[in-house]
């Protein structure tokens, strides 16, 4: 009997500490405005927190970033208001997330922010530079035209990233022109040099290892071979080329000389 009561008296014992701590912990939770946004909107947002049904007003740590957590940002916000956070125009799209803490309780909410592709175009002096102002990487192949000359080059610019593209072509002034199929730009009278038959682009990103040069040679010009453009380098190859010929040709012939009178010494023996 007596066990039977202390029973019953500690399971009362547990739901009324129960009932106690539950009366204590308050609810937390986040209220999002909508799923998607744009970039240049306001995210708007509410922090509730409630405590025996009853909203409390109380600092709430809140961490905003994006979904790989490369860029984030940490606010400390007062609970049931309403809040809003600017998304500017480089961050990336794709899914964010949004954490409120408070006390050692932590929740978490997502939301996405939708794809916008932008980009500017510039010329200065003789250098295109290219700018990312999208929130997605740059990826299309774009035309210069330089004259009458077309330059295609393929794009892979990440965001809030430049690139800077310096235009090459015989001593003179020129009518630039540069396009994604999208946006356009033109500059007239841009004076220009650098090679003597060669019109192109040159990635300044690449030419430290490996210039990248899309263009074309003017045919109008003198041939290859007679052209000051003949590489220095290949006229060295071909001359160590022709030495080693005339060595390995001599070489033979000295080997002949030297079996003949072996084998006139062999017929008269």
């Amino acid at each position: 009997m007596r066990g039977n009561l202390r029973f019953l008296v500690m399971v009362f014992f547990m739901v009324f500490l129960i009932t106690i701590v539950s009366a204590q912990e308050p609810n937390l939770d986040i209220r999002i405005g909508k799923q998607i946004y744009s970039s240049g909107e306001n995210l708007t947002f509410e922090v509730l927190l409630i405590k025996d049904n009853v909203p409390i007003n109380e600092q709430v740590s809140i961490s905003i970033s994006d979904y790989s957590d490369q860029k984030q940002f940490s606010l400390t916000l007062i609970s049931n208001k309403e809040q809003n956070f600017r998304i500017e125009k480089n961050f990336v799209s794709g899914y964010w997330k949004i954490s409120a803490t408070y006390q050692n309780k932590t929740v978490k909410r997502f939301f996405s922010i939708g794809e916008r592709e932008e980009v500017d175009f510039s010329i200065e002096g003789d250098k295109l530079i290219i700018r990312n102002n999208g929130n997605v990487p740059y990826s299309n192949t774009i035309q210069i035209l330089i004259g009458d000359k077309i330059i295609n080059q393929k794009q892979n610019i990440d965001v809030g990233e430049y690139k800077e593209i310096r235009l090459v072509a015989p001593d003179g002034n020129y009518n630039i022109q540069v396009t994604d199929g999208i946006k356009t730009i033109s500059k007239t009278n841009v004076q220009l040099t650098g090679t003597a038959r060669v019109i192109g682009a040159l990635d300044e990103e690449l030419i430290k290892n490996q210039p990248s040069l899309g263009g074309v040679r003017d045919t109008d010009e003198d041939t290859f071979l007679s052209s000051k453009s003949f590489s220095p380098a290949l006229i060295l190859l071909i001359a160590i080329f022709a030495i080693f010929i005339l060595l390995l040709i001599e070489r033979n012939m000295r080997r002949k000389r030297g079996h003949a009178p072996n084998k006139i010494m062999k017929h008269y023996r």
